[in-house]
């Protein structure tokens, strides 16, 4: 029987990056346990989102510029 190559503590990545918006994966973080953090996207369908949610609502128009992490 063939063995499946076996997956080094390098290869693993337990934090996950999400949008705080959309959900989409932004990337991945090596940590000691599962841990989500939440950021902003660059993409362009969800800028414009952020923005028609942001006006309707008189908020602060959103910028694209450096992410921020969140941890939940």
């Amino acid at each position: 029987m063939e063995r499946s190559p076996r997956v080094t503590e390098k290869e693993v990545h337990l934090g996950t990056i999400l949008c705080k918006h959309c959900h989409h994966v932004i990337g991945t973080q090596d940590t000691r346990k599962v841990t989500v953090y939440y950021s902003e996207c660059s993409h362009e369908h969800c800028l414009d989102g952020r923005g028609r949610s942001l006006a309707a609502d008189g908020s602060a128009v959103a910028s694209a510029g450096s992410h921020t992490i969140f941890e939940a």
